[in-house]
């Protein structure tokens, strides 16, 4: 069965990345830049590198969250989010991020759609929340994007 990690999960997953090598399933790992540190320690490498690398030794899916997400899988293009803005960086949108993709699995996307087209339902999001909900960057919370979801959904 697929799996979405984020969090806790990573944070155990850093302890003994390995682990990965002998995963039967499909993993989607969705962690912040810190995160992946974690996961991924002394890589120095540009985040499109460090994806790229990442998923050629590891057999998963990797959501890198940051400024233009990048979704990566190995014999894949990277793909760029190109949507969302800096008030996404807060308490709660990950959880939220992780959830939209674990429900788009769920509905039979493969993990690397499923973190592309979850990753630009967030910050679309966010990005109607922000543009016609008279929300600002400093004050988005996740509980926003939660509402703009059905929005950000009428535009695919």
């Amino acid at each position: 069965q697929p799996m979405v990690l984020d969090a806790d999960g990573l944070n155990i997953l850093s302890e003994k990345t390995s682990t990965l090598k002998r995963c039967k399933g499909q993993r989607l790992l969705t962690p912040h830049p810190g995160e992946m540190k974690r996961i991924f320690p002394g890589e120095k490498q540009s985040r499109a590198q460090t994806a790229t690398t990442f998923c050629n030794r590891f057999p998963v899916t990797l959501l890198l969250k940051g400024s233009r997400t990048i979704v990566a899988e190995r014999d894949r293009p990277l793909s760029y989010n190109t949507t969302g803005n800096p008030g996404m960086a807060t308490g709660g949108m990950g959880d939220v991020l992780t959830g939209v993709c674990a429900g788009l699995v769920g509905q039979g996307l493969s993990l690397y759609n499923a973190g592309r087209v979850g990753a630009w339902l967030c910050g679309r999001a966010a990005e109607i929340a922000i543009f016609n909900n008279g929300q600002s960057e400093q004050s988005l919370l996740a509980r926003d994007v939660l509402d703009h979801l059905g929005d950000a959904f009428d535009e695919l």
